[in-house]
């Protein structure tokens, strides 16, 4: 008799479980520096006032919703996007095709045809997105398949482009406008990084945004995760959003000035009489391709030196004016914001 090999499928299913988690928590952190309108992002489900009225594979299928614009609503936002993750340990070298998103885009077809039995067609082609995001890389045919059907192409030359499209257009059950209108809205990004380098990545951020060392951004980061699997919980059932407030609440921050960039910790000085150096130093630094020195003995006006050629060279040039002093504070062993390797 043949030996059966164990199947150990419990270690790979909590790796994908952390990833989410992991995933989800550094993109709440642009949620406290935001650059592109991030207002929320509801986890397992849309917001929760929103879930009742969705159908099941809407919720299903929506591992997190990113809400840009005023209000984590549907009604309320600019757009809205439904997050998928798919993680695998096994297969994380193998191409990514469109029979491994089976049920992913058949849900996302579903929930497509739920928000347009609810909302004009115009509002949800302007306002609904699916993104399903894995660690694998995505089987180029496929993605030029998709690409094809929403510039509303019924076939392919090619013979592997061709057959991701009648998978694609078999899966999600659509046809013509509708069809089109859901592959333009589809988006699926592979090769993110593993569950170990999503977790370096992190620490990473939070030990140059805060003022803390690895030890604390290792305890952070742990609360992070924590305020994800509260919201996906039962403790999210009436508010699964994670919001600004929420993260600051999960780092115990007062607000957000106490994250880098760090504020300078310069003196005042008063009226200043600049050295007749400053017109050399200037036309010196136009004209060098090294970096320049300025050295002299504590006490001797360094550091004004330095912001009168700032001030002047940002007349016409992007001045970075980093203090890594900080009045000193670069000397405590708690306080890492002012050290050289942070500008």
């Amino acid at each position: 008799m043949k030996k059966q090999n164990n199947i150990d499928k419990v270690r790979p299913s909590r790796d994908g479980h952390e990833y989410h988690e992991a995933w989800t928590a550094r993109k709440a952190l642009q949620l406290l520096l935001p650059k592109d309108n991030l207002i929320g992002i509801a986890v397992e489900g849309l917001q929760t006032e929103e879930q009742s009225f969705a159908a099941p594979e809407t919720n299903e299928i929506a591992d997190i919703v990113l809400y840009y614009g005023k209000n984590c609503t549907f009604d309320d936002s600019e757009n809205i996007k439904i997050v998928q993750f798919k993680y695998s340990t096994k297969s994380a070298r193998s191409d990514f095709r469109a029979s491994n998103a089976n049920k992913t885009i058949t849900k996302f077809a579903a929930a497509y045809n739920d928000f347009l039995s609810q909302y004009s067609a115009k509002t949800v082609n302007e306002k609904l997105k699916f993104e399903l995001i894995t660690n694998r890389p995505i089987y180029k045919p496929f993605i030029q398949a998709v690409e094809n059907i929403a510039n509303g192409k019924n076939s392919s030359s090619d013979a592997k482009v061709n057959e991701q499209m009648q998978q694609f257009k078999k899966l999600c059950g659509l046809k013509d406008k509708k069809l089109f209108e859901l592959a333009r809205k589809c988006e699926f990004i592979g090769l993110t990084e593993n569950l170990t380098e999503t977790k370096k990545d992190i620490s990473r951020i939070l030990v140059d945004w805060s003022a803390g060392n690895d030890a604390l951004a290792k305890v952070c980061f742990g609360s992070l995760k924590q305020m994800v699997r509260d919201k996906a919980g039962s403790a999210g059932i009436k508010n699964n959003v994670i919001k600004h407030v929420d993260i600051l609440a999960a780092l115990e921050l007062q607000d957000v000035n106490d994250l880098l960039p760090c504020p300078e910790s310069l003196p005042e000085v008063g009226k200043i009489v600049h050295r007749e150096q400053l017109t050399d130093a200037i036309k010196l630094i136009e004209n060098i391709n090294n970096p320049l020195l300025i050295h002299a003995a504590g006490g001797m006006g360094k550091t004004v030196f330095l912001q009168s050629i700032s001030k002047a060279l940002s007349k016409e040039h992007e001045v970075l004016f980093f203090d890594c002093f900080g009045g000193g504070a670069y000397r405590a062993p708690d306080d890492s914001r002012h050290h050289p390797n942070r500008g």
